[in-house]
């Protein structure tokens, strides 16, 4: 939004997402899902985020540990985010009907 310019660690952003846009670079708007992956500088943060992306629409937000491999993850209902089972090893994207293991 225009307070908060974050920089995710994965975005996706499909040829028909009218809410997002990329000029020289830079993402304008929301993607379509984010991943975040933890560090010991940044964990608190990235729970933050989650409000913002909820506000701007990003439908998938996933929050990964790389030392401990769970992910959790969020969908957006179109109001708000439901929280997903988290899960070891994968994230599961509802959007693209697909599974991503690690």
């Amino acid at each position: 939004d225009q307070y908060n310019a974050y920089q995710p660690d994965i975005i996706f952003i499909s040829s028909n997402n009218s809410a997002a846009t990329v000029k020289n670079g830079k993402v304008f708007g929301a993607p379509e899902i984010v991943v975040e992956v933890l560090s010991p500088g940044n964990a608190g943060d990235d729970k933050v985020k989650r409000k913002v992306y909820e506000s701007n629409g990003v439908k998938e937000y996933f929050i990964v540990s790389p030392s401990s491999k769970e992910v959790i993850s969020y969908y957006h209902t179109g109001k708000k985010y439901e929280k997903g089972t988290a899960q070891k090893g994968k994230i599961v994207s509802r959007m693209l009907k697909r599974t991503f293991k690690f």
